[in-house]
């Protein structure tokens, strides 16, 4: 009795194929369910880097330079709160959402390059992080201030 109700749930869940499946061929996908440590990968475009290994090396300079710069633009939109007192409150307010926004696409580049799942690029996108918030918001390159994490 157990093993025909296991059946019809099997084969209830079962309906993988469908019509659509049936007439476009299978074709061999990029995607990795794990990190994995190769050249020939693509990040964020598709064909981009290819299996080049100048261009693999380009494209793990351009991911820590988004990271990199991430965290620049964190840095900006906290220091636009010493924007001088006088400013039209408006244009302060326009001022932050631009670097807020900015801030924003960049971070999400960076989490779109990182799931191609290779490591190299998630070990950039690590490093620009950590080299950009020790620059710009290190406590060793400035004198007055607090960081925030």
């Amino acid at each position: 009795m157990l093993t025909t109700k296991s059946n019809v749930v099997v084969e209830a869940w079962n309906t993988t194929t469908t019509q659509t499946q049936m007439q476009t061929p299978h074709r061999p996908s990029l995607i990795h369910p794990t990190f994995y440590w190769s050249y020939n990968c693509e990040v964020l475009f598709h064909g981009w880097p290819g299996s080049s290994r100048s261009m693999y090396a380009l494209a793990l300079i351009f991911v820590f330079s988004l990271a990199f710069l991430a965290e620049w633009f964190t840095r900006c939109s906290d220091a636009s709160a010493s924007i001088k007192p006088e400013a039209d409150k408006v244009a302060k307010v326009a001022f932050r959402t631009a670097m807020y926004a900015v801030k924003s696409g960049f971070s999400y580049l960076v989490i779109l390059a990182v799931v191609s799942f290779n490591g190299g690029v998630f070990i950039s996108a690590i490093l620009g992080h950590a080299f950009g918030f020790v620059v710009f918001r290190g406590r060793a390159f400035r004198k007055v201030g607090r960081v925030d994490g």
